[in-house]
């Protein structure tokens, strides 16, 4: 999104229609959304409610725009939006802000007669001036002065393409953007600078990633104090014992709140480093640099955080939103072929349960876009987190395949990768999706068709026994003492979140299990 800031009279409306044009992209006014909400016009509302109940349905519209706005919409926001820190930083998660700057001499020509504008009048010059430093906190500043629309939208046009574009987590309290793209890393630090001044960077950074990209990743961050600390791959990092050298070595470090956390590499650094960063000095941001396909499409989003216990697998942790997510595809080309098939699975839920165009995309084979699949993976996940950041209901659909695939990676002693194990949970779903009548053969077929073409469901596999599952669905999150929050699919880019008994999965599991190997 391009949101367009700026004092009253500045031009938002003119050049965003304008721009939106040259675009070919939705335009959107608030100050029309917020009148047609209300049933009343600007002035009628600062008259009759005031200034402060203006506020609170402009900070309402901001956020539900960014929650479910056209990614490539044009935004002309109010002159007093941008006083708010918090709209200032759901804009720049949710795309890059432009300030149309000019002269209260051009403004006061501009607006002079202008009824419509219950805030211009003897103090005008003063409110200019104080919303000024906030305007100022823009990815871009255009002066308008003696410039016509037409000018300004082609300097505006002209720049875009350096500008950010994030696709944004929109929560109400801390909005945070996630970056895509191919060599972008490079920029990280001009990107977090955004958010945040920090006073040091305490990188968690996958021992894998460090040999292979050590230098690139130390040169993108040269200008801040940086201490790095290796992360061994694989599970036994997400551990207790493990988690407690990382708090050392920040203790060693002087960490302070004033610091950021980096976690550079898979699902692993990254839960590890957001844990670590959720229990320190109560608290310290985090910045996720997921290097993994599995972990840019699925564990770097939606500030899930943990470590593993003997009892299983992510049963110690927290709810910690990154500050800002960076996603280098380019990290992808080191992955080798289990680590890409296991993130397919993931791709493919999205596909399934929420993105019939993304379901279109697969099917049509590859090669693939891997910054478009990161993307729009992306989106969708943060649809669901900015509606249920800490799993109240609707965040279960990403639980997708997740009851059995629990319970298959620990009976495989987490050697099984997750996604595949994930990948059986699908196919275990998507049956009794259809077994119960919910999903038809057709998309049955279609979604086995593509699973099978991903080549992500693990052949000679030794699924566990139906006591194992039983003890998956005791500790699933997803349980209660009625029955079992199970994700179901009615149709491909559907999802259908219905409470079944522990006996119906059960037995629908035992006939799943006897006929796995055969429908391979």
């Amino acid at each position: 999104m391009i949101f367009l800031t700026g004092f009253m009279g500045s031009g938002k409306s003119t050049v965003g229609l304008g721009l939106a044009h040259r675009m070919d992209a939705p335009f959107v006014d608030l100050d029309i959304i917020i009148a047609r909400r209300s049933g009343a016009s600007i002035p009628e509302i600062f008259r009759c409610a005031g200034e402060q109940a203006f506020r609170s349905l402009e900070d309402s519209a901001l956020h539900d725009l960014a929650a479910e706005g056209h990614p490539l919409s044009v935004v002309a926001t109010g002159g007093g939006l941008p006083m708010n820190p918090q709209n200032r930083g759901l804009m720049k998660a949710c795309g890059c802000t432009v300030f149309l700057k000019a002269s209260f001499e051009s403004l006061e020509g501009r607006v002079t007669g202008d009824g419509t504008r219950p805030l211009w009048g003897r103090d005008a010059r003063s409110l200019m001036q104080a919303r000024t430093p906030a305007y100022e906190d823009a990815d871009l500043v255009v002066n308008t002065d003696g410039r016509s629309p037409e000018e300004i939208t082609r300097e505006i046009l002209e720049v875009l393409p350096g500008l950010p574009d994030p696709a944004g987590v929109a929560l109400p309290d801390n909005p945070y953007p996630v970056y895509v793209g191919r060599g972008i890393f490079s920029k990280i630090f001009p990107l977090m600078m955004r958010h945040v001044h920090p006073e040091g960077l305490f990188v968690l950074i996958d021992e894998n990633v460090m040999k292979h990209h050590g230098r690139m990743v130390n040169d993108a961050l040269q200008g801040c104090p940086a201490h790095f600390m290796p992360v061994p791959s694989g599970e036994q990092s997400k551990s207790m014992a493990f988690l407690n050298t990382v708090l050392d070595a920040m203790f060693s470090c002087r960490v302070n709140r004033q610091w950021v956390c980096l976690a550079v590499g898979g699902g692993v650094t990254g839960d590890l480093a957001g844990f670590a960063a959720s229990i320190y000095m109560r608290g310290i941001p985090v910045v996720q640099a997921p290097t993994t396909l599995l972990a840019q499409v699925d564990s770097a989003i939606g500030g899930k955080t943990a470590v593993n216990h003997a009892y299983g697998k992510n049963l110690v942790g927290a709810f910690h939103q990154p500050l800002m997510v960076l996603s280098d595809v380019g990290f992808l080309a080191t992955l080798n072929e289990i680590e890409i098939r296991s993130a397919m699975a993931e791709v493919v839920k999205y596909g399934i349960i929420m993105d019939v165009p993304l379901f279109h995309y697969l099917e049509k084979g590859r090669p693939y876009d891997d910054a478009r699949l990161v993307k729009m993976c992306v989106r969708d996940k943060a649809r669901v987190v900015a509606r249920d950041e800490r799993e109240g209901g609707l965040r279960r659909i990403l639980n997708f395949g997740h009851t059995l695939g629990h319970a298959v990676e620990k009976s495989s002693g987490y050697r099984l990768p997750h996604g595949l194990a994930v990948a059986v949970g699908m196919s275990f779903a998507s049956r009794l999706s259809h077994d119960r009548g919910l999903l038809s053969s057709e998309d049955l077929k279609r979604i086995m068709d593509l699973m099978a073409r991903e080549n992500i469901l693990p052949r000679n596999l030794a699924l566990p026994p139906a006591s194992e599952v039983a003890e998956a669905l005791a500790l699933d999150k997803k349980g209660s003492g009625r029955g079992i929050h199970f994700v179901l699919t009615p149709c491909i880019g559907g999802v259908s979140v219905q409470k079944l008994s522990e006996i119906e999965v059960l037995e629908a599991y035992q006939g799943f299990a006897d006929g796995y190997s055969n429908s391979l």
